[in-house]
Order: C-alpha cells, then structure tokens, then sequence
C-alpha cells in the first residue's frame, strides 16, 4: 500500500503520510531549506515505527487540514492540532497531549494582561484558522479590543516583539519555544487553567484500520517513555505527554 489508511490500511503499510502545517513550532517548524522538523514530526516517525512504517509530512496550511485529510490527501492530522466537538464530527480522533493556553505578552507585562478581561482596549494577536480566534472573536465581542489573525503562530508572537500588540493567545508549548528563542523578551501574563487536548485525526472510514493503529501506538509511545524523550528535547512541560 502506498499509505496506511488509505483503500483500507494494512497493519505494515510502509509510509504514513499526514498533513501538517509547519508554522507552529515547536510543534513543528520548517527551515529556510524546507525541512519540516519538531515535536509532531519525531513523534510521528517513532509513531508509525510502531508498526513498521516511515512516516511523511504532507505541508498543509492549517485551516485545510481537516478537508486535506478527508480529500485523502494525506493518511492523518498530525499538526499541534486541537480535539474539537466540531473537528470530531469530521473525523476520528486520538489525543497525545495537553497544552494550557496562555498570553504571551512583553517582558515586565507593561500593558498590565493578567486575565482575559485586561485584553480591553489592546491589541491581540492569534494564529488564524485555529480554537484559539474562534475564542477571541466571541471575547471581543463582549470586551472591545483589535483582533489582527496571522497564518503562522510565530507571525502572531512576533507582533509582540515588534509592538504591534499587545498580546498573543496560544499555547504553554509555543510559549517554551519562543522564550527560547528570544531570552528576556516576553513572558506569559496569564495562563488558562482549562487544559486542550492535542489530536491525532484520521478519517472515519478508517477507524479499525489505521485508527485502531494509532490508538495503539499513541499509547505504546506513552508507556515507553518516548513521548517524555521528545518533550525534553523540545522543551515541552513533560506533563503535557503523560
């Protein structure tokens, strides 16, 4: 078989395609050269190992991953990508990871954000496509404030860094990466005490076949300890995989 899942996936399908857009390190990020790399894209490769394939990311832009999926572009979503009630109406689902949400805002937290509520009157900066806009259309409806969308999460922090806003909405994980690469220059002013969950998505058609697979392995990689591995490596809250 050309891809696990698709035509009816075999137990030792050699490669296992999913779509991933590379914008949200460290998750996954692509370099100037085109490669994609991150934590999506270790735990793939260890993932489809689990039953003797080679996984391959199919560059997809975020809000096409679903449609991507269930067009047989690709065999999965693998893309720091939220479980959703509506994405589950799409599409099956197995979860690998939790994430709190977090505002990323400038070092010393100068415009003050230490809740939802003090985005009044800022500017605030989010990945489009993702849970994360859905959420500040709503709160901007109710509080008032300058909602700016971007294609990539690091687009969104960067307007931060810049001074464009005020603050970015996004995840424990983006945060990680991006103190990282900018010391001293941003902190989280508030983080969500709600947790999200990181999904696995496959099309329904497939559910005893490749989803099946991916249960198993997802919890293999669990159990082996795998998961903390490519957390410490990435710098990832090695409670967010357990």
């Amino acid at each position: 078989l050309a891809a696990a899942g698709s035509a009816g996936a075999s137990r030792h399908a050699t490669t296992f395609k999913y779509c991933t857009d590379p914008t949200f390190p460290p998750m996954e990020l692509a370099s100037p050269s085109g490669a994609i790399t991150g934590f999506d894209v270790d735990m793939a490769v260890k993932l489809a190992a689990t039953w003797g394939g080679v996984a391959k990311p199919v560059k997809t832009a975020f809000p096409g991953l679903i449609p991507a999926l269930n067009a047989k572009r690709c065999d999965a979503v693998i893309s720091g990508i939220f479980v959703t009630p509506d994405r589950m109406k799409q599409a099956g689902v197995v979860s690998y990871m939790e994430s709190h949400r977090v505002l990323i805002v400038k070092a010393g937290n100068p415009k003050g954000i230490h809740s939802p509520n003090g985005l009044k009157g800022k500017v605030v900066a989010v990945q489009a496509g993702t849970k994360y806009e859905e959420y500040l259309k709503a709160l901007k409806a109710k509080l008032g404030f300058t909602l700016q969308s971007y294609p990539g999460d690091t687009d969104a922090v960067a307007q931060v860094l810049l001074g464009r806003a005020d603050a970015v909405l996004t995840q424990d994980t983006s945060f990680a990466y991006q103190a990282k690469q900018h010391p001293g220059k941003i902190a989280i002013g508030f983080t969500f005490a709600a947790k999200d969950s990181f999904g696995i998505y496959y099309r329904k058609a497939d559910a005893s076949t490749l989803g099946q697979q991916i249960k198993d392995g997802v919890a293999q990689l669990k159990s082996s300890g795998a998961l903390v591995k490519i957390a410490n490596k990435y710098k990832v809250p090695v409670a967010d995989v357990k």
